[in-house]
């Protein structure tokens, strides 16, 4: 048998003593990959239940039939693509699409509707991928791969079964459950033998992140970004803040706006598909300084609202008896509406979407309100889960762990250990929204070691301030109508010119969310896409039947 594995296993010296009491020999090098073929020995397919932490594992076992089989982690942290090889034959895989397309064969056939997924949610959502032939392993997924056979199995994770002191969940409870929780794994993820720093936005969760940290490591390093000048959103305050009150060692990095075009040129050549995440050039710009400083991992606060309904968005929809809450709430996780993308796609592009069944947007919140009418978990919590496993890989945690990994750095995340999402997923609702206030536990958990009026302030997002910055006097407003408007678009067959625009004279003239965001979508596949020389698969009379 032979494994390789990227990611980190943090759970690793536990099975190694248990392992070595049933007869397993190890060197002294303490490498946590060790541990992983004893494990698939003794346990087979099920051996990945076993390991804490994040990772894509490929091993062949040629025991009887020659198998290769690939393992995601539970939450999707770490990536697995792959394509299978024109003859069936060979099935090709890669932590990274940049690393898979140097393979001779490899199809670069763009998909022409991953324009569409992408526009609708904000980044492709997988399985599938932005090329025609590749795919992403989903989250806690198994491939198994032998005589040109493929098939996919999934596994969740069941949900923890606590004991209640009171025989039921209160905010209370749940929140001394999840601060025991968080300790132990953030004391796994800061012992390393490389240094460690925490990310530190001034936001509830990587302020309670920090906290911890600091309390198992003294003088912890804390990084926070925001950008020379005055700009909406600014949380360097709060941070700063965070990092007195916690005694960390505080790197506090500062942008210039006029650098911006050159930074969306460099972060994008490391984003494997498009993502219009605006703090994707915050993060990518984050990491490199984390990485100049020495620091080779990272601690961050992910995660914690899309498990405890810490979003606003899951709150509203969850409260509307509306026949259509769908449809809202699939455009709150699109870069924009169906209207709006009905006025900006070509005529044949158009035609092309709905032969093939319509605007993504519409069916992924159609599968919704499929999954809410159907489920047992409740709304709220089908919500949740739909977030955990559908968007939340393919939005931030690429982002998260491509960009961090640009520089050499390995994000840790706490919040999305296996201990931490089975409580979660044992939560009711009414644990998780308390009357108003949103993701409870966390909140009641951090109050003992966060400023009250971190845990108190109303949730600020982690973001760039686009609407601000697409303006005209601004780098990004210029580089925007270069991009868009030149005559090498390679949307074009796509995205009409003159309702492109229109959006830059509306922002030009009334700056707002919608328009902005827009503008800025555009601007990240159009640079992504430049990046690679790659151009949309042309609207052929076969691709638009």
């Amino acid at each position: 048998m032979t494994c390789v594995f990227n990611g980190e296993i943090y759970n690793h010296r536990q099975l190694r003593t248990e392992l070595a009491a049933r007869g397993y020999a190890f060197d002294d090098g303490h490498c946590d990959g060790d541990v992983l073929l004893p494990l698939y020995e003794l346990y087979g397919d099920a051996f990945t239940a076993r390991l804490e932490g994040m990772f894509a594992i490929a091993l062949v076992d040629e025991r009887a039939e020659p198998t290769l089989k690939l393992f995601t982690d539970h939450a999707g942290m770490k990536s697995l693509y792959y394509y299978l090889s024109a003859d069936g034959r060979r099935l090709r895989f890669a932590s990274e699409l940049q690393a898979l397309s140097r393979f001779p064969d490899f199809p670069d056939e763009l998909d022409p509707l991953a324009v569409d997924r992408y526009l609708g949610g904000k980044a492709v959502w997988g399985p599938g991928t932005v090329y025609s032939r590749v795919h992403t392993l989903e989250p806690g997924s198994t491939l198994r791969f032998a005589d040109g056979r493929t098939t996919v199995t999934h596994t969740p994770l069941e949900p923890a079964d606590p004991h209640w002191p009171d025989g039921d969940p209160t905010v209370a409870a749940a929140a001394e459950l999840l601060d025991e929780l968080l300790r132990a794994e953030v004391g796994r993820m800061v012992d390393a033998d490389v240094p460690v720093c925490v990310i530190t936005s001034g936001g509830l969760d990587s302020s309670y992140t920090t906290a911890l940290a600091a309390h198992l490591v003294s003088d912890v390093a804390s990084f926070n970004i925001a950008y020379h000048g005055d700009w909406p959103a600014d949380e360097r305050h709060h941070a700063a803040e965070v990092a007195r009150h916690c005694g960390t060692a505080h790197h506090q990095v500062l942008l210039d706006p006029a650098g911006f075009p050159e930074l969306v040129e460099r972060f994008v050549r490391h984003l494997d598909q498009p993502n219009n995440a605006p703090h994707s050039l915050s993060t990518f710009a984050l990491f490199e300084a984390v990485h100049q400083a020495g620091f080779k991992v990272a601690l961050t606060g992910d995660g914690a609202d899309e498990l405890f309904a810490g979003y606003a968005r899951f709150v509203k929809a969850d409260r509307d008896g509306a026949a259509s809450w769908h449809r809202t709430y699939q455009g709150t996780m699109a870069a924009a509406d169906t209207a709006a993308l009905d006025r900006l796609y070509t005529p044949d592009y158009l035609a092309h979407v709905r032969t093939a069944g319509g605007y993504f947007g519409d069916r992924s919140g159609d599968e919704l309100d499929r999954r809410v009418r159907s489920g047992r978990r409740g709304k709220l919590e089908t919500l949740l889960r739909y977030d955990q496993f559908e968007r939340f890989p393919y939005y931030i945690l690429r982002r998260v762990d491509h960009l961090s990994m640009a520089h050499s750095v390995e994000a840790r995340i706490p919040f999305l250990q296996p201990s931490v999402m089975r409580l979660a997923h044992a939560l009711p609702a009414h644990v998780k929204v308390a009357g108003d206030t949103v993701k409870a536990p966390v909140a009641e958990a951090a109050r003992r070691w966060v400023p009250r009026g971190i845990v108190e302030r109303p949730k600020q997002p982690f973001t760039l301030p686009v609407t601000a910055m697409i303006k005209p006097g601004e780098a990004l407003y210029d580089m925007i109508g270069d991009l868009l408007l030149g005559p090498g678009a390679r949307c074009r067959d796509y995205v009409r010119r003159d309702t492109v625009q229109d959006v830059l004279r509306t922002q030009t003239e009334s700056p707002a969310a919608h328009a902005a965001e827009l503008l800025w979508s555009l601007l990240m596949l159009e640079t992504w896409l430049s990046a690679r020389s790659l151009d949309p698969a042309p609207l052929t009379e076969g691709t638009r039947r």
